[in-house]
């Protein structure tokens, strides 16, 4: 059996997770499950934002629902701010889909928050937006605190 070098595995890493200099969030709003829209994007309350984006027919969102649930309330006692973005499908599904992570879910069934590679779709961000780190795909973890650290979250 062949091993991987060490330098090489960390270079694979890196480049899987790999930030998006220069790049922000748009600076849209969204509506929100529980009525009122959202702030924008391009902002954040917190030092640091995580941004998910999900989709109610992919089955790898499905299926991480909820370590994402147990997630968001691990990253907000670090004073992590976690927004989750449910699009990609009709208005019905995001909506139901919407409420397994609670009214401050964002509605996007138009798709203004574009993604490549797919869903689930992370974005790490700063205070004004820009991404720090974006990855898609789901880690294959069910430890919040594993699951923060593949994404250098506290």
């Amino acid at each position: 059996m062949r091993t991987i070098p060490p330098l090489i595995l960390a270079l694979a890493i890196a480049a899987c997770g790999r930030g998006a200099e220069g790049k922000s969030l748009p600076d849209v709003t969204l509506p929100t499950l529980g009525g009122p829209q959202s702030p924008s994007l391009a902002t954040c309350p917190t030092e640091k934002c995580f941004t998910v984006v999900v989709a109610p027919w992919c089955g790898y969102c499905r299926r991480g629902t909820p370590v994402m649930i147990v997630l968001r309330e691990w990253l907000a006692r670090r004073g992590v701010a976690m927004r989750v973005i449910v699009g990609l499908a009709g208005i019905q599904d995001v909506k139901a889909y919407a409420q397994e992570f609670g009214p401050e879910s964002m509605l996007d069934p138009e798709g203004k928050v574009k993604v490549t590679g797919g869903v689930p779709h992370f974005y790490v961000t700063d205070q004004k937006g820009s991404i720090l780190k974006e990855i898609a795909g789901m880690p294959m973890t069910n430890d919040p605190e594993r699951f923060a650290a593949y994404f250098g979250l506290p």
